[in-house]
């Protein structure tokens, strides 16, 4: 199933695949015992970011798969959620805050660590109002095969008794909602707000397309579903004129819309560098990362298709973010006692927070319309590496 392959490459990816490496320290064969371990409470802390300032966003409603409460941020843009309650393993997070787009994000727990990407969200473009009238909005497309082409709606004479506010923006990479049903990939994902307004007459939706190919007549459109984080087919068919390459598709409903095109996405076992472990501060229990992730295409890649979509496609199906840096927080059990006990030699063990990390290179392979491109991802995996590490009482005096 495809669901399950896409599990798969998130696991693969994800900068929190968890090795749980124990530390041992300069612990001898001798000291065997086992340290006094307590029920140190672990948090999941996470954050909600504005794209353009950076500052969090307060009130943004995050979901968790499997937890039936709905949290909010607060007015830092900060959520926090028990461990305990989510449960080990990985667990897909996802967002929506007024104004914004949506945001999704995988949280990966274990017994001493948690991590989780920072969402960051768009703001969605800027209102037009149309009139009675009727009227057009256009946006800019990143994607498109031919430069400076345009996404727009088309609302015609009467399809609003009065004036209304029409927001049109334009969802690429990470910012493009779930995946498509299986066997398919979103191409030219629209978000038309506010959502739930329905015009009296037909409007006309065009997808200026990021590839060419005049075998292709029709693509099915597509609507997203966020309750269930799905997309399902509209019915509606979008007619392609290839002397302009744009798409159009008849609507009547303000939502988020995505045209499908035949593909897969996939990624095979890659190479990982050397690892570098970091010490964490005890006194503190999270701790921000940042880096930048790459993806490089080889050659042979058609001219027929757009290098933008074949990066924003590769990010979306993978939760990587290629654009910006990728930033995540790091949850770890920092203040846990030490050991009470004392071992065969004089000394106790003390809890020592770690993360390692390598850089890993994964081979992608895109199909899109029988088009195939391979490339190479650039990430870096993060892991937790805290644990017991004996200390020999040197002075005397133990701790």
């Amino acid at each position: 199933m495809k669901t399950n392959r896409r599990k798969l490459i998130l696991s693969a990816l994800l900068p929190a695949l968890f090795l749980l490496i124990t530390i041992e320290g300069c612990k001898k064969t001798a000291d065997t015992t086992t340290p006094e371990q307590t029920n140190s409470e672990l948090n999941l802390k996470g954050s909600v970011i504005n794209s353009n300032t950076h500052s969090g966003i307060a009130n943004a409603e995050i979901y968790f798969e499997g937890l039936n409460t709905t949290l909010k941020t607060d007015a830092n843009g900060i959520y926090k959620v028990s461990c305990k309650s989510l449960g080990s393993g990985i667990h897909q997070v996802r967002v929506m805050a007024n104004g914004y787009g949506y945001g999704f994000a995988s949280a990966v727990i274990s017994d001493d660590a948690a991590m989780v990407n920072t969402i960051i969200l768009n703001p969605l473009a800027e209102t037009v109002t149309v009139g009675s009238n009727g009227g057009s909005v256009v946006v800019g497309d990143p994607e498109s095969l031919v430069p400076s082409a345009n996404t727009s709606l088309v609302i015609p004479s009467g399809a609003f008794p009065g004036n209304t506010n029409v927001s049109l923006t334009r969802f690429t990479g990470l910012d493009v909602p779930g995946f498509a049903p299986v066997n398919l990939l979103n191409l030219c994902t629209v978000n038309i707000s506010p959502a739930g307004t329905v015009a009296g007459k037909a409007m006309d939706l065009h997808f200026s397309l990021p590839f060419s190919n005049p075998a292709i007549d029709n693509l099915p459109l597509l609507r997203y579903d966020f309750g269930q984080n799905t997309w399902i087919s509209t019915g509606i068919i979008a007619q392609v004129d290839h002397s302009t390459n744009i798409a159009t598709a008849k609507i009547t409903d303000f939502a988020t819309y995505s045209l499908a095109v035949t593909g897969t996405i996939s990624t095979s076992a890659g190479n990982s560098g050397t690892p570098v472990t970091i010490d964490l501060d005890r006194t503190l229990s999270s701790i921000d990362f940042s880096y930048l992730a790459k993806i490089q295409y080889s050659g042979n890649v058609p001219a027929t298709i757009s290098a933008a979509y074949l990066k924003n496609v590769a990010s979306q199906n993978t939760r990587i973010g290629f654009n910006d840096n990728t930033i995540f927080t790091f949850n770890y059990i920092g203040s846990k006692p030490d050991s009470l006990a004392p071992v065969k030699t004089a000394g106790y063990y003390r809890w020592m927070p770690k993360v390692t990390y390598a850089t890993q290179e994964v081979p992608l392979t895109a199909t899109i319309q029988g088009i195939v491109a391979t490339g190479i991802i650039e990430n870096k995996m993060y892991s937790p590496a805290s644990g017991y590490q004996f200390v020999h009482d040197q002075g005397g005096g133990g701790k």
